[in-house]
């Protein structure tokens, strides 16, 4: 993949240059062991036998999955080679399959999928892009095949509303402004999941987090 098809991707902490910091600043800000193991359990319910995990970032998620899931089952998939890298520098990588893509033309065929995960993703993308992830995410899934979205949501309170400033500094006001206003979980039933529901929400550093699943 070329630099070109790079064009007005946003790296995971908005510049390139904080992406090898990555793993430290959600470690610190984002509670990290109040949610992440809970959609390794949840996924781990569905005993899939393929699962993508769409915006992979720094492979900790997908890594995760692998060790609970076994090897060969998780496929990391990012748009950023060297976010990729790092991922696959780390302990258990072997166990992913990782793979160059976009989460807005995602490499697989209609209902090839048993479980989508995205955590984190969502935010960085304008509407119309979200829009066209969530389709996409839609048409791999095969039938009632789950997906999990884990991203920014609406705020608890002025507190976490004030904490999320950052984040859109960093991402871009136009992009961030539907996960404020909370319409995540509109999207995802717009765009063909049923079912939605939001399985955790929590408040972090920068703001309101939460886990909504649906189904296709």
């Amino acid at each position: 993949m070329s630099r070109s098809d790079l064009e007005g991707h946003v790296p995971a902490l908005g510049f390139a240059g904080l992406t090898r910091f990555y793993d430290t600043a959600i470690a610190v800000s984002m509670r990290e062991p109040h949610w992440r193991p809970r959609i390794v359990d949840l996924v781990a319910q569905e005993e899939p036998a393929t699962v993508l995990d769409v915006g992979s970032g720094t492979g900790t998620l997908a890594i995760a999955l692998a060790s609970r899931l076994g090897p060969g089952v998780v496929t990391g998939l990012d748009l950023d080679p060297d976010v990729m890298a790092l991922a696959q520098a780390k302990e258990d990588a072997g166990d992913v399959r990782w793979q160059i893509g976009s989460a807005t033309l995602l490499p697989y065929a209609d209902g090839s999928v048993d479980t989508v995960v995205c955590t984190l993703v969502l935010h960085h993308l304008p509407l119309d892009l979200k829009e066209t992830a969530l389709r996409e995410m839609h048409r791999v899934l095969r039938p009632g095949g789950l997906l999990m979205v884990g991203d920014w949501g609406r705020p608890h309170d002025p507190l976490m509303r004030a904490a999320f400033l950052p984040v859109q500094l960093l991402d871009g006001f136009d992009n961030t402004q539907r996960n404020v206003e909370g319409c995540v979980p509109e999207l995802m039933d717009a765009t063909g999941f049923s079912g939605v529901e939001r399985v955790h929400r929590l408040r972090t550093v920068f703001g309101t987090f939460e886990v909504l699943t649906a189904r296709r």
